[in-house]
């Protein structure tokens, strides 16, 4: 990763002189963390994770001119990447559809989400089964480190919400690999 420095070097040549190799230099930089967040979004469907990848790069490129620099580049970054899985998303699913996705209201208990069949047995398995938004918190809290605020600012999720679904994803969690441990 690198330092707030670098990041501002890099986003000046690239904004002051177009220059790809310090854009080139920011992707090499945050293409494993972003495709390793984008293949969990997406439930391991490793082409789809390298195609909205791709189309977040492209994204970050056309405009890095746009860049304030108030957050750190690796965090606009990954909200450019969730925006395109959510959009994605939206084009894939039939609206009707859309409630699943996008209404996990305060409200809801952690089990009354979806069952899933009984083949889970590892982490990584009880992590795909989550809902979106919860696999986006667990994936950027616990393997990319973000805090609750950056988590925010890269979902688009008051941090009060973001540690809702930290602690009903921790749940959901416990209770599948409790289920299979026996």
């Amino acid at each position: 990763m690198l330092s707030r420095l670098q990041e501002i070097s890099l986003i000046a040549r690239c904004v002051a002189a177009d220059d790809r190799r310090a854009f080139g230099q920011l992707v090499n930089a945050y293409s494993d963390p972003l495709r390793r967040f984008m293949l969990s979004l997406t439930k391991g469907d490793y082409a789809l994770a390298d195609d909205l990848a791709q189309e977040t790069f492209i994204k970050a490129y056309l405009s890095i001119r746009s860049f304030e620099g108030v957050a750190r580049f690796r965090t606009w970054l990954f909200r450019i990447a969730y925006n395109e899985f959510i959009s994605h998303t939206r084009k894939a699913v039939p609206l009707q559809s859309l409630d699943n996705l996008t209404d996990l209201s305060d409200e809801s208990d952690p089990s009354e989400l979806p069952d899933t069949d009984n083949t889970i047995t590892t982490l990584e398995e009880a992590i795909q089964s989550l809902p979106p938004q919860h696999r986006a918190t667990i994936q950027l809290y616990y393997y990319e480190k973000f805090s609750i605020a950056r988590i925010s600012t890269v979902t688009g999720i008051p941090e009060g919400t973001v540690k809702s679904y930290l602690s009903r994803a921790r749940k959901r969690l416990a209770s599948l690999l409790q289920q299979y441990r026996y």
